[in-house]
């Protein structure tokens, strides 16, 4: 089992409750779908400028919907609202967004912590 998996059972273990436990099995199958979109936006970003933004925004055919700054909030806010945008769109169900962000900062803390494989194709991009 790998680090993300160890980490929903244990975490699962704590919750009995069958709505809880569906909620930790939906985020788990998210994290999947978003290691490999987070390690290729890092990749795309690794300075995280606001060019390599827009151009990742590009890359994924994601409109952005917001002015992007070169403060660290406004970057952050941008990239967690691509990489929030595009797993939704690999997801073969539509999540809501505020699972999915915690599946995308889920996999950044793991990519971080070197818990991620390199960049692999992400299908559609």
């Amino acid at each position: 089992m790998n680090i993300i998996g160890e980490f929903f059972a244990k975490i699962g273990s704590w919750f009995h409750n069958p709505k809880v436990e569906a909620v930790f099995n939906s985020l788990a199958t998210i994290v999947t779908v978003a290691e490999p979109i987070v390690a290729d936006i890092a990749a795309l970003t690794p300075n995280k400028t606001v060019q390599e933004i827009t151009a990742a925004y590009t890359k994924y055919a994601v409109p952005v919907s917001l002015q992007i700054t070169t403060d660290p909030t406004s970057t952050g806010n941008a990239l967690l609202n691509l990489a929030t945008a595009v797993v939704n769109k690999n997801l073969k169900n539509p999540a809501a967004t505020s699972l999915v962000n915690t599946a995308v900062q889920i996999a950044v803390t793991a990519a971080k912590a070197g818990a991620v494989p390199t960049p692999t194709p992400v299908p559609g991009a």
